[in-house]
């Protein structure tokens, strides 16, 4: 392999544990870049329960089913 294409190839290829390595192994040949460190974190898929909770204050009016929420967000966009 000679080119940066034939590279990419062969690194999209590569099974998820060996791209890690890849990753390592590159990290460690270039050094800091900016900040960059030699140890990469993969996350994890992340969903909406991660989030913290944010107290926004006491409810106004609670809500009732004939509620349009829908409507009310999208009032005043044209």
């Amino acid at each position: 392999m000679t080119t940066l294409a034939e590279i990419e190839h062969a690194a999209d290829s590569l099974p998820p544990e060996q791209k890690k390595q890849l990753v390592q192994f590159l990290l460690t040949r270039l050094g800091p870049l900016g900040g960059a460190t030699a140890s990469v974190a993969f996350p994890r898929g992340h969903s909406i329960q991660d989030i913290q909770p944010v107290h926004l204050g006491a409810v106004l009016q609670p809500l009732t089913p004939s509620d349009d929420l829908l409507g009310e967000m999208l009032e005043g966009c044209t």
